[in-house]
């Protein structure tokens, strides 16, 4: 014989009725808040009693969920990719660092050989072809160049030994060495 009841159906049914939440109809029946509830849950329903108003948490005022400052809607683009590119790292189990400006990679990553610079582009751009095209460009300050609206700044591409492997937002981290 399985686990015998040690409440009656009307002490359920008082129970639910002057509940808010499921904790509270177990310890009124004598149960333990938590443990049980299921077997509680299924005998509430042969008994067809109306449990719409019961919550399944333990706290039985239901908060509103307060209002954020973050309204604006996700945008994919090239905002995200140095945290994309970390998380692929590290959802295989090497640590990450970030190196401070400037540096001519993004992250510094811990590989099966040692500490590896990485260079993480991103781009919504395609060929022709369906591709995805990066531009393998980073633009620096400059204190000898002509004073623009952005500043100071010249565009560059990457040196040989600056970076030790490139990333791309699109197909995850790339391991073609850059050198």
């Amino acid at each position: 014989m399985g686990n015998p009841r040690t409440y009656t159906d009307d002490q359920l049914r008082n129970a639910v009725q002057g509940a808010t939440c499921w904790a509270d109809v177990m310890e009124a029946i004598g149960k333990s808040r938590t443990a049980g509830r299921t077997s509680v849950q299924a005998v509430a329903a042969r008994l067809d009693l109306d449990v719409s108003h019961l919550t399944h948490g333990s706290n039985p005022r239901q908060l509103a969920a307060p209002a954020h400052p973050f309204s604006q809607p996700a945008q994919h683009g090239g905002r995200s990719g140095l945290s994309i590119a970390a998380r692929w790292f590290m959802d295989r189990g090497y640590n990450v660092s970030i190196p401070l400006e400037p540096a001519a990679y993004d992250l510094i990553a811990e590989s099966d050989t040692g500490l590896q610079r990485v260079q993480v582009k991103t781009t919504g751009t395609t060929e022709s072809n369906g591709r995805y095209r990066a531009v393998l460009r980073r633009t620096v300050y400059d204190a000898s160049a002509r004073d623009t609206a952005r500043g100071r700044i010249r565009v560059t591409g990457y040196t040989k030994g600056e970076t030790d492997f490139s990333s791309s937002r699109q197909r995850g981290p790339s391991t073609t060495s850059s050198r």
